[in-house]
C-alpha cells in the first residue's frame, strides 16, 4: 500500500506531486499575466509557461537533509523561517559595508581595530550566507510547486481518507467507509483520476470496510463519474510528471475526460481488478495489518490533531509568508500523522526477536555456525545478538515513502538501510500493476 498511498513527507511528496527522478525535480511555472517586464503580455497573449529544474542532494543540502522526512507543512515553516533569518543578517551586513565606510577606515588607523575585524569577518561571511540563501529561495520555489499541485487536487482529503481505511478508523462501519470513498471519487472537483484510483486500490485492500461487490461498485461509481463529469484537474503523464492546469481551453474541462485521462482510468481499473484477484487469493496482506501505532510528527507531543493544529495556525499568523499561510489552510490536516508501515513493522518485529511475529517465518541464518545444522530449529533458538545494522531489500518498486517510514526503527543502537529495484513514483507503480493483470 505505501508506493501507492498519498505522501505527507517533504521529499515523499516532491516524488509524487512533481517530476522527481536522480535528485533533479522539474516542474512549470506560469508566469504573473500582470508582470509587463518579463515579456508575457505581448498582443494580449497570456504569458508563456516556463520549465523549471533544480538539482537537490540531501549529502550537499543541509535544509533538504534536515527537513526531507518532516511533515509538508512543518518544511514550509522551516524554510520560511530560515529563509528570514539568512535575509535579516544578510541586510545587517550589508548596512555594515554601506554606511560606515569612513568611521571604519579612522577607527583603524587610530589603533582601534575592532570595528575594522568585525567589518572583515562580516564581508567574509557575506558569500557563505548568500549561497544558503540561494538553497533556500531553491526550495521556496519546489515548495511552492508542490503546494500548487496539493491545493488543486486536494491531496491532504485523499491523503486523510487514506489513513482512516488503512488504520481501520471505519473497521465498525463498512457501509460509511464505501460512502465516504464514493463521495470522494464521484467529486470532479477534487483529484485527478490517479489519486482517485489511488484511494479506490486503498479501500480495496482495506480489512474489514468491503466486500468484493463493494470494491466493483465503489470502482464502478468512480468510472461512471469520470465519464460523465470529467475531472477539473490535471493528471500526471506517464512518466509521473502532473501536467500544469492552464485554466485555458486546451486544459481538462470540467463535462470531458481527455484521451490521456481516459488511458490512466484503464490502467487504474486493470490495477484495482489485479490487487482485487490477490487479495482473494490472501496473498498480499491487508490494511489493518499494514498500518499500526500512530505517533506524533517530529516534535509533536502525542496528542497530535486539534493542538498541533492550532500551534500552527498561531505561528502562521506570526510568518511574513503567504505561502506558510496558504499551507495553513490546505494543510493543517496533514500535521503530526505517522504510522508505521508493513515493512517498518516487519523488521521491527525481526529485529526486536519479537515472538509470534515475522520473526517465527523469516529465515535465520548465521554464518558464524559451521557444519550441518538444523537452520528451523538449532539456529532459530540459540541465543541471538542484538541487531546493530538491518537492510531492508524491497524485490520490485520501492519508493521514498517506505524509505522514511523505516527509519522510524532506526536510533542510536541500530542503524536501517533501505535498497530496492527502483525507485518508482505512485503513478508508475500503477502502471507496473496493470502490466502485472
Amino acid at each position: 500500500i505505501t508506493p501507492i498511498q498519498h505522501a505527507s513527507t517533504y521529499q515523499a511528496l516532491i516524488d509524487d506531486v512533481l517530476e522527481h527522478k536522480a535528485n533533479r525535480v522539474e516542474f512549470n511555472v506560469k508566469p504573473d499575466a500582470n508582470d509587463d517586464a518579463s515579456g508575457g503580455r505581448r498582443r494580449g497573449r497570456a504569458p508563456p509557461v516556463v520549465r523549471k529544474k533544480f538539482d537537490i542532494d540531501p549529502d550537499v543540502d543541509p535544509f533538504y537533509s534536515r527537513h526531507k522526512f518532516e511533515p509538508f507543512p512543518e518544511a514550509i515553516e522551516s524554510n520560511g523561517a530560515e529563509l528570514q533569518d539568512v535575509t535579516a543578517k544578510e541586510q545587517q551586513i550589508r548596512s555594515k559595508t554601506g554606511g560606515g565606510g569612513g568611521k571604519d577606515d579612522t577607527a583603524a588607523a587610530g589603533g582601534g581595530g575592532t570595528d575594522s575585524s568585525e567589518l572583515a569577518t562580516a564581508v567574509e561571511s557575506l558569500p557563505i550566507l548568500l549561497d544558503r540563501k540561494k538553497k533556500l529561495e531553491v526550495h521556496t520555489s519546489i515548495l511552492q510547486a508542490a503546494m500548487n499541485e496539493v491545493a488543486a487536487r486536494d491531496v491532504p482529503q485523499f491523503y486523510e481518507l487514506e489513513i482512516s481505511l488503512a488504520t481501520g478508523t471505519y473497521k465498525n462501519d463498512a457501509a460509511k467507509a464505501k460512502k465516504d470513498v464514493v463521495e470522494l471519487v464521484s467529486d470532479g472537483t477534487k483529484g485527478n483520476v490517479n489519486d482517485k484510483v489511488r484511494l479506490v486500490i486503498v479501500y480495496a485492500l482495506s480489512n474489514g470496510v468491503g466486500s468484493s461487490v463493494d470494491i466493483d461498485e465503489v470502482a464502478q461509481a468512480m468510472a461512471e463519474s469520470l465519464e460523465t463529469k470529467g475531472s477539473t484537474v490535471g493528471g500526471a503523464d506517464a512518466g509521473g510528471a502532473p501536467a500544469m492546469v492552464e485554466g485555458a481551453p486546451g486544459g481538462p474541462t470540467h463535462g470531458t475526460l481527455t484521451k490521456e485521462d481516459r488511458a490512466r482510468l484503464d490502467v487504474g481499473l486493470r490495477a484495482i481488478d489485479y490487487l482485487k484477484k490477490l487479495r482473494s487469493m490472501n496473498m498480499i496482506a491487508t490494511t489493518s495489518d499494514v498500518m499500526q501505532t500512530e505517533v506524533s510528527g517530529a516534535g509533536s507531543g502525542a496528542a497530535g490533531g486539534g493542538d498541533m493544529l492550532s500551534a500552527f495556525m498561531a505561528r502562521a499568523t506570526n510568518q511574513a509568508t503567504g505561502l506558510l499561510a496558504k499551507a495553513n489552510e490546505k494543510l493543517g490536516t496533514m500535521l503530526g500523522k505517522i504510522h508505521k508501515h508493513r515493512a517498518t513493522l516487519v523488521v521491527e518485529n525481526i529485529c526486536e526477536m519479537r515472538p509470534n511475529t515475522e520473526d517465527d517465518e523469516y529465515l535465520y541464518l548465521d554464518p558464524r555456525v559451521k557444519g550441518d545444522v538444523d537452520v528451523a530449529t538449532t539456529l532459530r533458538n540459540a541465543t541471538r545478538a542484538p541487531v546493530r545494522e538491518a537492510i531492508a531489500f524491497v524485490i520490485g518498486g520501492g519508493c521514498y515513502g517506505e524509505y522514511q517510514n523505516l527509519q522510524m526503527v532506526a536510533d542510536e543502537r541500530r542503524k536501517v538501510t533501505y535498497g530496492c529495484t527502483e525507485i518508482v513514483d505512485p503513478c508508475t507503480f500503477l502502471n507496473h500493476l496493470a502490466k502485472l493483470a
